[in-house]
């Protein structure tokens, strides 16, 4: 979860949303290892195609666009969604 404009929301990353981020940042989400690679741009599309698969899986409404999102976005909430997405691979080792 991450806090939103006041507001927490999940955060998933399935292979769709993924698909997705690759399409419009050009990256393979599988080279990824660190935020600092990323342009604040590719950064903020990678948070919000999280939360907005989350709250699609979860049946929450989420009628943010981008641009609004990004209003509301920080350093730190990249980090989260990042954290997240290593989730990911530690499940995998596991």
């Amino acid at each position: 979860m991450i806090e939103v404009n006041g507001i927490d929301y999940p955060v998933r990353y399935s292979m769709k949303a993924l698909k997705k981020f690759e399409r419009k940042a050009k990256v393979n989400v599988f080279s990824l290892s660190d935020p600092s690679k990323l342009s604040a741009e590719a950064c903020a599309y990678l948070c919000f195609v999280g939360v907005e698969c989350g709250c699609d899986f979860e049946g929450i409404e989420f009628t943010m666009d981008l641009n609004e999102f990004e209003d509301h976005v920080t350093l730190a909430h990249v980090k989260e969604c990042f954290d997240v997405l290593g989730e990911y691979n530690s499940e995998k080792k596991a």
